[in-house]
């Protein structure tokens, strides 16, 4: 954790105890002037128990008090009940007056000046205990307590005062206690484990989070007193899948001992801030759905837990009442508004929704009072005293298995120090003094003090310092002071026993914008890394889309969980580092491509006759934009998920069912009778709102603080206005208009235009957003969605920070005056604000090069090319507008939000399956060991001949060894000439693995063994690998992305191989290869279709007419392979196993610089390029017999085909072909024509970079040594 040194310049000092995103403990530096010292402070001689500055001014008072205190001493001693609370008013009683004088002396707000102690002077409860509503609450119609915070927003002063040792809060009372007003204390051990953060979520599992759970279970069973709760699932199902029988059974034995608890339950502690409902619910169904599948409906939780996210909804509280809950805890909310609640002991609450008038939803809802929820801030209201209780923090214990220190000393004066007979009477009252003086914030005497920090309980050293230290303190306290009940609990004993104890006051509204100091308002996190929110709530509507479709739970099992990490409040946030960012953006990524699957597999059985079928839209990798893979001339199927009607141009295609449609579904421009003005000059609209395109250069700030510097426009250049301003270019945003028809089912007035933004935000220190202005007189009130399902709303204040004025968007944004209103619906969630009348601003994207102090320790720089749909909706009429009217929709704006949150899902005839982008756009179940291929003797008869062409088999490998097996296995079986032919394998990094099986295979073949140089495995962080370099000033390839070489290593490893190989001596005389990759069988005459298409294309010299030979007619079963399966056909080169003589690579090394610049990932694909300019022959000549299959799909790039398809050629095998070839050919005609010439490829390969070692390679220009080997 990063210290803040301009906060230490203040007299605060950071924790430094760990990296969360606590950050700093807001606590007073020890002051020098002893009067205002504190009784709890125990480090200091001159001030322990008694004030020197209340001695000198009280005289023979003060010398009564100390007598006083010398006899009650004795009496505790003694361990008399009546005596030792006889000792606890006498300090009370001190405490007091020297809180008085502190008070008049230092100007400092004391408890004694607001009435919420409960207690008066004496001991006795005071008349208006639970009474008082405070100056910001107010009564409802009922005569309930009620808070509201949006009149919070409108009228706290948000001050932020010194508050003395609670530096954001206020010097504290301890309560009185005794027999008749018992204290009860649950001191609950916890460890937060985030689900990714500095570290991925395996990471983070192998590191800490699996030792974490081992050593709880070890812990617990080692003294039935000792609790835990646990509320993170997706870590606890990945460990539990893991253990033994007898582990588990461990577990279960603690559940029912209420030993270990499971909180909320969900699959993460979710952000509510950025999330919509739906993806909530998802995430808590799959923690749910784990915890009853695996040890039943009793121990789904009632309780909940949310210490880290950063501002809370009252969408959460709704969730968890609908789903059986009884009561919440959380932590991260305003400084100022914990202090307002604690003032008047509201800090136990019924959560209401606005809308809710009978509080059926109402939910019982704890918030910590203090800074964090670490150990200093948990146990009362000073952190100093606090800490020195955190026994993991003792010296050496701290400590994990790799001798890494995770905890650090306490930052104060105090230090801890272990608990044992001689000290645990002084250590137990001083804890017990902070208990009492935290139980004065609330209304029951009932107190929670959680005992846990970040992946804290990592080992038992630890384990049993937190239990055994604790359970002394415990013991003494329990044994020798009356009224006092402390023990090791678990949340739901505390709310069971404080739950029923008062009547709690009615809060309504949201806990946003989160501040944790000063004027650092948690804003930024709203906008921070806007693709992958974007890319999440894509996953959510294509999630969304198959369960209309009727896939269950169990099919969208991974999908699902997938989608509920990122909800995770470090994920959706945009608030890790750039590699778990990227890892939850692959998740995702697979996930969205795996229900796809599962879609198109379910429409092409429904719907045959249309062939197979893709979705049209798909990405060219994890942070890659979305592009139409669609023919725009062709009819594509259309699938509605909603259950009213949506178009596509004036096709309509009724709820939950499908049409067929022609894209594009929109375009463009706009509608009869348009009011549409754009300015001439700018291009942007003027009519009938303003559009500005604005930045906030800013100086600090980052992944989660927003922190402003100066508005101005953005400056664009070389602006390009097309159809007269409805499509806006520049360098690096762009902005295309579509007017859409109001439909006529709704009634009132309406404009309708969507703006699709796309922005590559390339410079620091920037905020890039879009400002919609009008004239409306909205007041400076504004209105955003909570979640996509509550609204909350703010009021603009002058008198507070512009980045206090910043507010989630999930999915909409409104202002309104009695002639109009305004609303920008998103389909992802962003920041947005009104901080002129009149006006909303939207976030597009920030980039920022420095942190901000919370922990990330990095700046947000990993923009990518982002698009951002927003609807505005112009209305007239239709809508409620009055003082004391809750916000809501109209039909119209709902159908709208609707529709761009779950639009109409696109299938048809794609160019191509996407190919070669390293993650696996397609998944199959098959396994390589259900292959069992069978051969008989006369199968192999030619394997013996002499054969006229010598013609390797090349293979490209990296690490997949047992797919390769198998692919070796069945070449031994083929009749490939294992003893006058060799063959070559093509390394693309040096895996060990690999490499000893090649070398164990040289007895059975001739073996050529290639390691390719400029592998980006063997060079991760330089070229070819992802050199960060590269990507500066790189505007980026036809799409937009920056350089990524997990998409260039391909085409680079096939470029060097296929080079390297035709220059090889000892192949020499090689009439051509078999280019294949590691996956892929042979089949048992191989060889002899080789040599017969050779001699074909020899014999009738066809080498200028052929491309060359292909061993699939298939395509992977793309293409049904034809009933006369013993004859050749004729059919354009597509991908996958080819074999080239010598004389189409002199073709293809005369062509090459065209193969280098033409921005396309696939080097098969290059090649259809040159082919579609009539560079190459686009012909080659193909057995009907499949003669290769591709078994690796589950880690390949080209499943297009049923998996039974698959399934059936594993169980026949791959079959012998005998036939010969004369001059009459067929052709597989839809193959036949000539490919389409294509300016424009995939993208991934536009770097110069690539283009230049490409051609260097065809050139003769390597400046690598040649590696290879002849085994």
């Amino acid at each position: 954790m990063t210290t803040l040194r301009s906060r230490q310049q203040h007299g605060l000092e950071a924790t430094a105890s760990r990296g969360d995103k606590t950050k700093t403990a807001l606590t007073k530096a020890p002051p020098t002037n002893p009067s205002v010292r504190t009784a709890s402070r125990i480090g200091d001689k001159r001030n322990q128990f008694f004030d020197l500055h209340i001695f000198l001014n009280y005289g023979w008072i003060g010398i009564l008090l100390i007598f006083l205190w010398f006899w009650g001493l004795y009496y505790v001693i003694q361990s008399t009940d009546e005596k030792s609370t006889k000792l606890i008013e006498i300090q009370h009683l001190l405490r007091k007056r020297g809180n008085g004088a502190q008070g008049k002396a230092g100007g400092k707000i004391t408890s004694s000046q607001v009435q919420h102690s409960g207690f008066d002077i004496a001991g006795n409860p005071a008349k208006d205990m639970g009474a008082s509503a405070g100056k910001y609450a107010d009564p409802d119609s009922d005569g309930h307590e009620t808070i509201d915070m949006r009149e919070w927003s409108r009228t706290l002063p948000f001050a932020n005062p010194d508050g003395g040792t609670w530096a954001q809060g206020f010097e504290l009372d301890p309560i009185p206690i005794s027999k008749t007003t018992p204290l009860k204390v649950f001191v609950v051990p916890h460890s937060h484990c985030d689900p990714g953060w500095l570290k991925t979520f395996d990471e983070y599992y192998q590191s800490q989070t699996k030792h974490i759970l081992d050593t709880i279970m070890e812990s617990l069973q080692q003294d039935q007193r000792r609790k835990f709760i646990w509320a993170e699932i997706s870590f606890f199902e990945k460990w539990w899948n893991e253990q033994s029988a007898d582990i588990q059974d461990t577990v279960r034995m603690l559940l029912r001992n209420k030993q270990f608890e499971f909180v909320t339950g969900g699959w993460v502690q979710p952000d509510e801030a950025n999330t919509d409902l739906y993806a909530m619910e998802v995430q808590l169904q799959e923690g749910h759905d784990f915890i009853r599948e695996t040890f039943g409906e009793e121990y789904i939780p009632k309780y909940g837990w949310s210490i880290d996210p950063f501002g809370f909804s009252p969408t959460m509280a709704y969730l968890l009442k609908k789903y059986g809950f009884k009561g919440m805890l959380i932590q991260r909310v305003h400084y100022a508004v914990k202090k307002e609640l604690a003032l008047h002991r509201q800090l136990e609450f019924l959560w209401r929704q606005t809308w809710d008038d009978e509080g059926e939803y109402d939910m019982f809802t704890h918030m910590m009072p203090f800074f964090s929820y670490d150990v200093p801030h948990s146990c009362g209201p000073d952190p100093e005293v606090c800490c020195a209780f955190d026994f993991a923090r003792l010296p050496n214990v701290g400590v994990d298995a790799d001798g890494i220190v995770y905890t650090k000393e306490c930052p104060w004066e105090l230090k801890v120090k272990p608990i044992h007979q001689r000290n645990v009477a002084k250590r137990a009252m001083v804890l017990l003094d902070q208990y009492r003086k935290k139980a004065s914030l609330f209304r029951s005497n009932v107190v929670i003090a959680p005992v846990g920090d970040d992946f804290r309980y990592r080992t038992l050293a630890e384990a049993q310092a937190q239990f055994e230290n604790h359970q002394l303190l415990f013991d003494y306290l329990n044994e020798n002071i009356a009224g006092v009940s402390i023990q090791f609990g678990t949340l739901s004993e505390y709310f069971d026993a404080v739950i029923g104890t008062f009547d709690p006051p009615i809060l309504k509204g949201s806990f946003f914008t989160y501040a944790d100091h000063k004027e650092d308002y948690w804003s930024g996190y709203f906008t921070s890394r806007p693709f992958d929110k974007a890319l999440g709530r894509r996953l959510e509507r294509t999630l969304f889309a198959a369960e209309t479709m009727g896939a269950t739970k169990e099919e969208m099992r991974e999908a699902r969980r997938s989608m509920s990490l990122f909800q995770h409040h470090d994920a959706i946030t945009g608030t890790a580092t750039d590699k778990v960012m990227e890892d939850y953006a692959t998740r995702m990524q697979n996930a969205i491509l795996d229900i796809e699957q599962w879609m198109v597999k379910k429409l092409t059985a429904e719907h045959e006759h249309l062939g197979t079928l893709q979705p049209c839209w798909q990405s060219p990798s994890s942070r890659g934009m979305d592009v139409n893979f669609c023919n725009e001339s062709d009819q594509v199927l259309l699938f509605n998920p909603l259950d009213t009607e949506q178009l596509c141009g004036d096709v309509s295609v009724k709820g939950r069912s499908m049409g067929m449609g022609t894209l594009p579904c929109e375009r463009p421009g706009s509608i009869p009778n348009s009011i549409i003005q754009f300015d001439p000059l700018s291009g942007l609209m003027t009519h009938p709102i303003k559009e500005q395109w604005m930045v906030w250069s800013v100086n600090e700030g980052g992944a989660y603080l927003f922190v402003p510097g100066s508005l101005h426009d953005y400056k664009g250049i070389d602006i390009q206005i097309e159809m007269g301003g409805f499509v806006v270019k520049t360098k690096n945003w762009r902005r295309t208009v579509i007017e859409r028809t109001v439909p006529t089912n709704f009634q009132g007035k309406a404009t309708f235009i969507e703006f699709i933004y796309e922005t590559n935000l390339r410079d620091d220190e920037e905020e890039w957003l879009v400002r919609f202005n009008t004239d409306i007189q909205s007041d400076g009130v504004f209105h955003t969605d909570l979640n996509g399902f509550n609204f909350d709303t703010h009021y603009h204040r002058p008198d507070l920070p512009i980045q206090a004025q910043v507010y989630p968007m999930p999915t909409h944004a409104s202002i309104q005056d009695s002639d109009r209103r305004l609303t920008v619906l998103s389909e992802h969630s962003q920041g947005t604000a009104s901080l002129e009348d009149g006006t909303i601003d939207v976030w597009l994207d920030r980039r920022l090069s420095q942190g901000d102090g919370r922990g990330l320790e990095q700046g947000v720089q990993d923009n990518v090319w982002t698009r951002s749909k927003l609807r505005v909706l112009v209305e007239t009429e239709g809508y409620k507008h009055g003082q004391n009217e809750e916000f809501d929709t109209t039909p119209l704006c709902k159908q709208m939000w609707k529709e761009l949150n779950h639009p109409l899902e696109l299938f048809g005839t794609v160019k191509d399956t996407v190919k070669g982008f390293g993650s696996t756009p397609f998944h199959n179940d098959f396994k390589p060991s259900n292959f069992n291929p069978t051969q008989t003797g006369d199968d192999l008869s030619h394997k013996q001949q002499a054969y006229k062409y010598e013609i390797p088999i090349v293979f490209m490998v990296q690490k997949r060894v047992d797919y390769f097996k198998r692919v070796i296995d069945s070449l031994r079986k083929s009749d490939f000439p294992r003893a006058t032919v060799p063959i070559i394998i093509s390394h693309d990094g040096r895996i060990q693995e690999m490499i000893n099986f090649v070398e164990s295979i040289q007895s059975d073949f001739q073996v050529i063994q290639l390691f390719h140089p400029y592998s980006c495995i063997e060079h991760p962080n330089s070229f070819p690998g992802d050199d960060p370099s590269l990507n500066k000033g790189y505007e980026g390839d036809s799409y937009g992305n920056l350089r990524d070489a997990h998409v260039c290593c391909l085409k680079h490893h096939f470029t060097w191989m296929i080079n390297e190989v035709f220059e090889l001596t000892s192949v020499k005389m090689a009439a051509g290869f078999l280019f294949m990759e590691e996956d892929y069988l042979v089949a048992p005459t191989i060889y002899e279709t080789l040599q017969t298409g050779f001699g074909f294309l020899d014999q009738d010299n066809k080498k200028d007419e052929y491309f060359g030979l292909t061993l699939d007619i298939s395509d992977n079963f793309a293409n049904k392979i034809p009933k006369k399966r013993n004859q050749w056909t004729t059919k354009r080169f597509v991908s996958g196993p080819m074999t080239i003589g010598r004389h189409m690579f002199a073709l293809l090394q005369q062509f090459s610089n065209q193969y280098c610049e033409f921005d396309d990932y696939n080097w098969d694909w290059s090649m259809v390029h040159l082919m579609g300019k009539g560079l190459l022959p686009c012909k080659t000549l193909v057995p009907n017999e499949p003669q290769v299959l591709h078994i690796g799909i589950d880690g390949g790039l080209h499943d297009h085909y049923e998996n039974s398809e698959l399934e059936e050629a594993i169980t026949i095998g791959l079959q012998p072909f005998h036939a010969k070839l004369s001059g009459q050919l067929s052709e597989v005609g839809r193959f036949m024509d000539f490919p389409k010439a294509h300016d424009q490829g995939y993208g991934g390969w536009g770097h110069p970079a690539d283009q230049e070692h490409c051609k260097k390679l065809f050139h003769g220009q390597d400046p690598k040594p040649k590696q290879y080997f002849h085994l």
